[in-house]
């Protein structure tokens, strides 16, 4: 005998056909009246859509606890140590001054002796793993392109050796990157480049401001033509609050007035946080997460018209990689951090290149699961979240994925975006 999922939801997509989406596997389905009559009845369910609902995960079997198959997908993620990814801060200094930034933006570098530190510590790594990947941040990580250069060369030479496969990101302002600079990035072998626009002209000026205190804009969507032009994938992150939230049409048209699309871009619109050192006036501009979400479905809805893809509804694993051992972010002295959120040690690498000192935090933070929180236990989207966010927690934020207050209007976005292609018609 069969169940129904208990992470089934139903929405009405218009007069006559309904929306099926199933929150633990991602289905999403699409039913004509006829078969929603024949759901109401599961006794009499002609047995090829019985069949296909099971399949779907709509419909479970009467042994089967979901909160066990979520457990086992989390700790399955905990236990592949195939993949190691690494946020390595190059430098503390950056040439931009953002309004909410939680980084105090001294002129600290990473210097050579914990370059070669984090080097011997992923070496080790190297030796037991499938695939590494690094993500270059920091500060501005550009400000130390040479650095990043000879960590980038020193970490291939390592993979090539150990059979290792080995992937690059890049998390940067834009500002420094040059036609030049792009070609030179690409032949280092990063593949993603992320770059924050903060809306129009206007108001990322406003938000993102340079250190001499002039404007950024242009320069930093010059530098996301430059990125695409280079056959990177560039991702364009968004922080969005009330200053910003009218001006984003205007940014969408720039970005595909110079060549951006779906095919080069992701366009990524998140929340901007307050980390605890925002004014009031910019603290007053933040929205709270169930504002943020109600705001970010009409964002959405302009995303989509421009041709970009909507966030993915599939579920997840765990809600943030670096919940996960096998990720970490290491700060340009030396330490590990929370998260690429936080400046907040939570344990140290050695010069042997072992991790030492791990706070009560790092134990917090790594040993986490989801089913911990008897709240999240009974959450209908506790498969997209996986227990939420613990840095927002920290602070004393809600920790839930905006989707949750949302999700409906989400999945019939997502279904109209789709056309058919993903929503497969019963």
């Amino acid at each position: 005998m069969a169940k129904w999922s208990r992470y089934n939801i139903f929405i009405q997509e218009d007069k006559s056909n309904g929306i099926y989406f199933n929150t633990r596997t991602g289905a999403l389905i699409r039913l004509n009246p006829e078969r929603q009559k024949q759901l109401k009845i599961p006794s009499k369910m002609p047995h090829d859509l019985l069949q296909f609902l099971l399949r779907q995960g709509f419909l479970v079997g009467d042994d089967i606890d979901e909160l066990e198959l979520i457990a086992y997908t989390h700790e399955s993620a905990r236990k592949n140590l195939d993949t190691f990814s690494a946020t390595i801060e190059l430098t503390e200094a950056c040439n931009f001054k953002c309004l909410y930034c939680y980084q105090k933006h001294t002129q600290n570098h990473m210097q050579d002796q914990v370059c070669e530190n984090v080097i011997r510590y992923l070496s080790k790594k190297i030796k037991k793993l499938r695939h590494l990947h690094i993500n270059w941040f920091g500060g501005e990580p550009l400000i130390q392109l040479k650095g990043l250069k000879r960590m980038s060369q020193k970490l291939k030479n390592e993979t090539n050796i150990n059979g290792c496969s080995f992937s690059q990101h890049l998390t940067t302002n834009g500002y420094l990157i040059t036609q030049s600079v792009a070609k030179e990035l690409a032949v280092i072998g990063i593949k993603n480049v992320q770059i924050t626009l903060d809306g129009d002209e206007v108001s990322h000026d406003r938000l993102r401001v340079h250190a001499s205190g002039k404007g950024t804009y242009k320069k930093v969507l010059s530098a996301c033509k430059y990125v695409v032009d280079a056959n990177m994938e560039l991702l364009v992150r968004i922080n969005v609050n009330r200053w910003n939230v009218q001006h984003i049409d205007s940014l969408l048209s720039d970005l595909v007035s110079n060549g951006m699309s779906s095919t080069n871009t992701i366009i990524h619109a998140t929340r901007t946080v307050n980390h605890g050192n925002c004014n009031d006036a910019v603290s007053s501009a933040i929205y709270n997460t169930k504002e943020f979400a109600e705001t970010w479905i009409n964002i959405l809805e302009v995303i989509s018209m421009y041709g970009f893809n909507l966030p993915s509804l599939a579920p997840t694993a765990y809600n943030c990689p670096f919940d996960l051992k096998q990720t970490i972010m290491i700060g340009s002295g030396g330490d590990i951090r929370h998260c690429s959120s936080s400046d907040e040690s939570i344990a140290d690498l050695t010069e042997a290149g072992d991790e030492a000192g791990h706070t009560n935090l790092y134990q917090t933070v790594k040993e986490r699961r989801p089913l911990d929180d008897s709240c999240c236990k009974e959450c209908l989207y506790l498969p997209m979240c996986m227990g939420g966010c613990s840095y927002l927690q920290e602070l004393g934020e809600e920790k839930c994925i905006p989707e949750r207050h949302i999700l409906p209007k989400l999945v019939l976005l997502s279904a109209s975006q789709a056309n058919n292609t993903n929503a497969e018609r019963r």
